[in-house]
């Protein structure tokens, strides 16, 4: 194991000067080494948790509890991984015979194989490459989650990239991480990826010709009638299903106000058969605006879309969209122009009417992404538009006074008059006794834009001439 990642950094975990013993030797009566006495402490802590008497703690002992026993369980993964990089380098497998340190972990923990591999090589990236994420983990301050994304971000950086560049697209993850869990972080980790490759789009058009030609539905009719369907979708494809299923599978309460009993797998479904239906006898299936699968793209990417680091278009969830995937989609669209102000917000529509037109609506949807209360991840789609000042208290129908919430929180929020106050393009939620807001994680896009900027400028200085 080296002592040091790229730039003479000290590794994740601390340098262990002992003689190490020959692994191929096979088992040997032993004196205890240095990390059994760890262990043995260890295992008398867990034995003290599983048997402490949680019941006699308040609820904010409890609450306390859980995120530090969370932040503990992010040391020991990394104490974890930190021991089987040491397996890897010495191949301590090869003694029972297994081909590799995955195989070998497979047999002797019963670890998913998938996992096993993807572990090893997340021990060998945090003392290597990675030892900043590593020291991150061994502080409790990411999850090991987080770190596995952020592992696999920077894997799929160009080899090309410079170093300078590397360790700036690593220090900004480490502080997503602070506040995105792993999916989200994830989706950031596309859009770094997605700009720091002058090559990506065409890579990301390879790919999507290779997802569409693997598209793929099954329909098998059981013995009692039923049809049991499976596939896999491209994710343009997925997409644009979504777009036509969601409107029709939102809940229905009934009459007499009672929610809607369906689940949200039961809604799909029927949702699936009536756009079938409306097909076959020539309706639209519902009674609204025609459904629209929704693509994000920058106007300065529309202007230049060769440019290094343009940003590409995004599917919902967060998904890049190639260039030429955008313009064929852009050939048979509506296109919703969103008009912002100079401070890049959009232009209002004012108190003519109560609720809420499509532009405004799709500007808040793309503004807040998910529902705006605290960290909650419900995505816009599946979100209520509530005005922030209410409209009997003089609120106006704009994009600055409106805000994503799902139905659980719009309920809260109403039930609870919760006041809500748009701070640039993120909503801060204030409680009624005037305690801590519920503030949402900052934005990340500005951070992103200076890195970007910077290896712009790098690539400048250089006269190598851009790779083909």
């Amino acid at each position: 194991m080296t002592t040091g990642g790229p730039s003479g950094e000290e590794p994740f975990g601390a340098p262990d000067p002992s003689p190490r013993p020959d692994a191929a030797t096979g088992p040997q009566e032993e004196a205890a080494g240095p990390v059994d006495g760890a262990l043995t402490a260890l295992t008398t802590a867990l034995d003290a948790l599983l048997t402490a008497e949680v019941w006699r703690c308040t609820d904010a002992q409890v609450r306390a509890a859980v995120i530090d026993l969370e932040r503990q369980a992010a040391r020991l993964d990394a104490a974890r991984l930190r021991v089987l990089g040491h397996a890897d380098e010495r191949r301590v497998g090869l003694a029972s015979g297994a081909p590799s340190t995955a195989d070998w972990l497979v047999g002797a923990t019963t670890t998913r194989a998938e996992h096993a591999r993807k572990r090893v090589d997340l021990a060998v990236a945090l003392d290597t490459d990675l030892t900043a994420t590593g020291r991150a983990l061994a502080a409790g301050d990411i999850t090991g989650d987080q770190a596995g994304v952020i592992s696999t971000t920077m894997g799929r950086l160009h080899p090309d990239l410079d170093a300078a560049t590397r360790a700036d697209a690593q220090a900004f993850l480490l502080e997503q991480a602070a506040h995105l869990d792993p999916r989200r972080l994830a989706r950031v980790g596309r859009h770094l990826t997605a700009r720091l490759d002058v090559r990506a789009d065409d890579d990301l058009a390879r790919t999507e010709a290779r997802q569409t030609s693997q598209r793929q539905v099954r329909c098998t009719q059981t013995d009692d009638g039923t049809w049991l369907l499976s596939g896999v979708l491209d994710p343009t494809g997925g997409a644009t299903l979504m777009a036509a299923l969601e409107p029709l599978a939102a809940p229905r309460p009934a009459s007499d106000g009672t929610p809607d009993a369906r689940s949200h797998p039961r809604r799909l479904a029927d949702a699936l058969v009536q756009v079938a239906d409306a097909h076959l006898s020539g309706r639209t299936g519902t009674g609204s605006s025609r459904p629209r699968l929704l693509v994000t793209v920058p106007l300065t990417t529309l202007l230049d879309p060769g440019a290094p680091g343009a940003a590409p278009g995004f599917l919902p969830g967060g998904h890049p969209v190639s260039g030429e995937q955008t313009a064929m989609l852009a050939c048979d669209a509506q296109l919703v122009p969103v008009l912002l102000t100079a401070e890049n917000q959009p232009l209002d529509v004012g108190r003519s009417v109560y609720s809420w037109p499509d532009k405004i609506r799709t500007a808040i949807k793309l503004r807040d992404q998910t529902c705006t209360y605290g960290t909650c991840t419900r995505p816009a789609d599946w979100c209520h538009i509530h005005h922030v000042t209410e409209y009997s208290r003089g609120g106006a129908t704009s994009e600055r006074n409106g805000a994503c919430l799902c139905a659980h929180h719009h309920r809260l929020v109403h039930r609870q008059r919760w006041r809500g106050e748009l701070r640039g393009t993120q909503v801060i939620w204030h409680p009624p006794d005037s305690t801590d807001p519920h503030v949402p994680p900052p934005p990340w896009a500005p951070a992103l834009d200076r890195i970007v900027g910077a290896w712009r400028q790098r690539r400048r200085s250089c006269s190598s001439p851009e790779p083909r």
